[in-house]
């Protein structure tokens, strides 16, 4: 009896077998209808007998590529319109075919099954063809936030440059500026997809930095996961916000890090040395005002007024917040003098002597928060407590007008 069943079971796993090479066979015999032919061919992918044969996956990339060229035709046609997503996704399955083509039989030539491995060159050669316009399916994905779509087209441009069916042209394709560019959407996306996904951004932002043009964006995302409370590493994000802002100085994300970092360390000497070093090669108005942060926490404030006057004289964006800064100059310091009349009588001498020091240096703040208010109305934090304060202490009525104003 279990003579008789072992050799049904052997009939029918060659009858299976059968199958798969007959599914085979119909889809060859479908290859004008390559949308069908490839649906026809899918069982065939996954049954042992035929998926470890290389001109099963040589079909399945076939018909992909085909599938790809139709739409791809429709383009250059006169009012033509190709189904884009169709389109991208025949090119990914291309590239997963042929490749796995490659694999299989390289395998195959290892152990002897496959004499001599015949696929390569032609499959490497039609990728390499379309390899480019892997990064239009990473912008349209990128474009409606499928950042994990984004991830799989533009991480698929950079990865394949390391499949064995490259080797030949591994050296080329790294070196191409395109290669390190497109890295960069790859950390993007990936970073965007999850911000805890370390490995793919750290991957993808090695490639990406190296781009002179866009590396930027490969070090600030990597910055990010660095940073990340949870999954995080204080010494490469340090690293890499260095990285960032001596390649990509006009990058302000790097250099307001790297100073906030200096700053929270009292490190305000090295701080000031590198943003020294970099006014050297490029008097940007970001840099002035970060000096003159660093010379108001380091108390030097003759130095600071310089360097935020010279600010206001470029004019720019950051005006105001230099004018509010002169104002810090005076209005913060006083703010010492406040806290130590607070524990004073009124009748103790030091105390009417304190007000008058504390009027003084309202007095000075006065005009460059009301400055910096002319210039940005909106934008309170730098400018609204601090005047409702200094107008309470010199004019009430320019204190109620504000507070009004302000919605109090």
């Amino acid at each position: 009896m279990k003579k008789v069943l072992f050799t049904v079971a052997l009939m029918f796993g060659a009858m299976v077998a059968s199958a798969q090479v007959s599914v085979v066979k119909e889809a060859k015999a479908m290859k004008k209808d390559p949308a069908a032919a490839a649906k026809v061919l899918e069982a065939a992918l996954t049954n042992p007998e035929t998926a470890n044969d290389p001109n099963t996956w040589q079909l399945a990339g076939d018909l992909q590529k085909a599938i790809y060229d139709e739409e791809n035709m429709k383009l250059y046609l006169p009012g033509g319109q190709a189904d884009m997503p169709k389109m991208n996704a025949s090119l990914l399955k291309m590239f997963e075919y042929y490749l796995k083509c490659d694999e299989v039989e390289q395998a195959g030539v290892a152990n002897g099954t496959v004499k001599k491995a015949k696929l390569r060159k032609k499959n490497a050669e039609a990728l390499l063809k379309v390899r480019l316009n892997l990064v239009n399916g990473g912008v349209e994905a990128f474009n409606v936030n499928n950042y994990e779509e984004a991830q799989k087209y533009f991480g698929l441009f950079v990865d394949v440059v390391d499949a064995p069916m490259f080797a030949e042209q591994a050296a080329a394709l790294k070196a191409d500026t395109l290669n390190s560019l497109y890295a960069n959407y790859a950390a993007m996306a990936a970073g965007l997809r999850d911000p805890k996904d370390v490995e793919s951004v750290i991957r993808y932002g090695n490639i990406g930095k190296e781009s002179e043009s866009e590396g930027w964006r490969s070090l600030m995302f990597m910055a990010e996961v660095y940073g990340n409370k949870e999954t995080g590493d204080s010494i490469k994000w340090l690293e890499t916000i260095k990285e960032g802002a001596q390649k990509f100085p006009e990058q302000d994300f790097f250099v307001g890090n790297i100073m906030d970092y200096y700053l929270q360390k009292g490190m305000v000497e090295d701080g000031l040395a590198m943003i020294d070093q970099l006014l050297a090669s490029n008097e940007k108005p970001y840099f002035l005002y970060v000096k003159g942060v660093l010379l108001y926490e380091k108390q030097d404030y003759d130095a600071a007024h310089a360097a935020l006057d010279k600010l206001i004289a470029l004019g720019g964006d950051l005006a105001a917040e230099a004018y509010a800064k002169k104002g810090d100059i005076y209005f913060f310091p006083a703010q010492k003098i406040v806290e130590e009349n607070s524990a004073l009588s009124i009748d103790d001498p030091k105390y009417n002597a304190n007000e008058a020091k504390i009027k003084e240096a309202y007095e000075q703040a006065k005009p460059f928060y009301e400055k910096a208010k002319e210039l940005e109305p909106d934008n309170q934090q730098i400018w609204g407590q601090m005047l409702l304060r200094i107008y309470w202490t010199l004019n009430k009525a320019e204190y109620e007008a504000l507070e009004k104003e302000m919605g109090y």
